[in-house]
């Protein structure tokens, strides 16, 4: 079932709520950016393997994403706290969706939506949610955006960088243009403080050979509680050499592996 809702500055946003029979939790899924809400396939299929086994989902696109957006680098007017107000209205739209009875909630962060999933749960202290379940997840927002691509010196924006963004109103980083409100809020918005306090609720799956973000992000910020989970020989979307589209059969399989751990740690925690 598609469904259109509002975000907090009145963005409307749309996704597809996935209905389980037999409904005993509910789960959001918030993607990675330049993506979607299927994630190339990922996202959906996960979506389509947990309503069959009573986990109802809604996946959605946050702002300046999906539809006529899908793929667009030119983000300038996107903010980690425009997503993170998305990804609030999104759970409140899961919440109208569900069985009256349903209490237990998870959400699953991917890449960029990684740490602002673990963000959101922390700051707003949601409790109904279970499970915080993160796949190769952006971490620390000022590394993944300016640091790692030698945008950072001294603590500051690089000359070059701060140059860029005066003359052309952004600042082009892994060919994603991102504009001076988000550049601003990248010291203060990210994972870091969310996985120390959230402890045993945050699983991470990450795999191994993962150049865009690499393991030893999720190796350096988890907690001494976190699950992490490697899963060897494959990248960001954890697809083996070669599978930009992720839609080899030995990346399906990978996939399913990941589906049915996910599913078991829900249901430990119902």
């Amino acid at each position: 079932m598609d469904i259109k809702f509002k975000s907090y500055d009145g963005y409307e946003l749309s996704g597809t709520i996935l209905k389980a029979n037999n409904e005993k939790a509910a789960l959001v899924f918030v993607h990675g950016i330049t993506s979607s809400k299927d994630e190339l396939g990922f996202h959906s299929d996960y979506a389509k393997f947990l309503s069959e086994h009573g986990i109802t989902t809604l996946r959605f696109d946050y702002r300046f994403h999906g539809g006529k957006n899908e793929g667009s680098p030119k983000l300038e007017n996107l903010s980690l706290c425009g997503i993170l107000n998305d990804i609030d209205a999104a759970f409140t739209a899961l919440k109208n969706n569900v069985d009256s009875n349903t209490k237990a909630f998870f959400i699953v962060g991917t890449s960029f939506g990684g740490g602002l999933s673990a963000y959101w749960v922390d700051s707003t202290n949601k409790k109904e949610i279970r499970k915080v379940i993160l796949n190769a997840p952006v971490i620390s927002y000022e590394n993944d955006v300016l640091e790692r691509n030698q945008l950072l010196e001294n603590g500051l924006l690089s000359g070059k960088a701060q140059k860029q963004l005066k003359n052309k109103g952004f600042v082009k980083s892994s060919d994603i243009h991102f504009g001076r409100g988000l550049i601003n809020e990248l010291k203060y918005i990210n994972g870091i403080d969310a996985l120390q306090n959230l402890g045993s609720r945050v699983v991470i799956f990450h795999g191994d050979n993962d150049e865009d973000v690499p393991l030893t992000s999720s190796q350096k910020y988890k907690s001494n509680e976190t699950q992490l989970e490697i899963i060897p020989k494959v990248g960001h979307g954890f697809g083996v050499e070669d599978d930009e589209d992720l839609d080899f059969p030995e990346t399906k399989a990978i996939h399913k592996g990941i589906y049915k751990k996910a599913l078991e740690i829900i249901e430990a925690s119902l």
